[in-house]
């Protein structure tokens, strides 16, 4: 049954700021007896994106429409994901479950879990920038805030856009980034070819709405592309017999690091990110509003100190003695 529950009050505050939340290869709810992205089968757990880092075969699992499709069309024998509609509150034992755009691919959420002790939000993979195929982030109120730190150090600030010169390979991930290149291209009259899991992933989106520029399987295509779209681990070899010369850019938000090119081994990067940056990090945190921040993944330990510099309660979840919340 799912409805509505009033949020807890002002009075609520000191009880979470005490109330335990753990990692255990995700974050842990022992008083729901819930997981968020845990890396392991779990008997019940939150997936808030289809990427296969934050996926696992639980014994329940809730997700997005969008994110219940992608996981199945990824992991056909995955059969018990429930899915739940952005902004619509699924009451669970003893508690409340809601899923908020996070911003990050198609389908992603930010959970917020709704509790006799308070209301706690975790981000999952965010970016509030706005993208082409999945819906900006937005701040939801919480007491306590769990908040990913991928690119939580002062140097990852991204420029409002990026632009691709003439480079006919571009790398990016399967699931989000592929997509987002593939809109990105959308005026310019290419001829886009897209290796096969991309292509694969790319019809699932369009299946949930998604609109994109005309495309082909690379394997399948009857013409030489004038951009080729693949993932960043997908082998390159035979694209010289059917491309002739080729330039390779990888488009990351990791572009911001030096070392990148060389390590990647392309000819050049750009710093397209479907994370958010330190800074949309840093204003998330105040926009939410919460009592305590706990960061976590990534630079947790680095971003949590930035927060306590801008005069919020933060730590890394993972950093706690005992794993026990302050």
């Amino acid at each position: 049954m799912r409805n509505e529950r009033r949020s807890p009050g002002p009075q609520s505050l000191p009880a979470v700021l005490n109330y335990p939340i753990l990692w255990d290869t995700g974050v842990y709810l022992p008083g729901q007896n819930l997981w968020l992205d845990p890396r392991q089968p779990r008997p019940r757990a939150v997936i808030s994106h289809a990427h296969s880092d934050h996926v696992a075969a639980h014994a329940l699992a809730y997700a997005t429409p969008g994110t219940q499709r992608l996981v199945t069309h990824r992991r056909p024998s995955m059969t018990r994901v429930e899915a739940i509609p952005y902004g619509e509150a699924l009451s669970v034992d003893n508690f409340v479950l809601t899923f908020f755009p996070a911003g990050h691919v198609l389908g992603s959420a930010q959970t917020l879990v709704d509790t006799d002790f308070g209301r706690v939000l975790y981000t999952g993979d965010l970016k509030t920038r706005a993208g082409f195929t999945s819906m900006p982030a937005v701040a939801v109120p919480a007491d306590v805030l769990v908040l990913e730190s991928t690119f939580g150090k002062p140097h990852y600030r991204f420029p409002e856009s990026a632009e691709v010169d003439a480079t006919p390979v571009l790398l990016g991930y399967s699931l989000g980034k592929g997509q987002e290149i593939l809109s990105a291209l959308a005026a310019e009259g290419f001829h886009i070819a897209l290796h096969p899991s991309l292509y694969g992933v790319t019809d699932v989106y369009r299946e949930l709405g998604c609109a994109f520029p005309a495309y082909q399987r690379l394997d399948h295509a009857l013409l030489r592309p004038t951009v080729v779209i693949t993932p960043p681990t997908a082998r390159r070899s035979g694209l010289k017999e059917r491309l002739g010369e080729f330039k390779t850019a990888a488009l990351t938000g990791w572009a911001m690091d030096r070392s990148l090119k060389d390590r990647l081994d392309v000819d050049a990067v750009f710093p397209l990110s479907d994370h958010a940056d330190f800074e949309e990090l840093c204003c998330y945190a105040e926009q939410v509003g919460a009592s305590m921040t706990y960061t976590v993944l990534g630079f947790d330990e680095e971003l949590a100190m930035h927060l306590r510099r801008r005069g919020m309660r933060a730590k890394a979840l993972t950093a706690i003695d005992q794993l026990r919340l302050f």
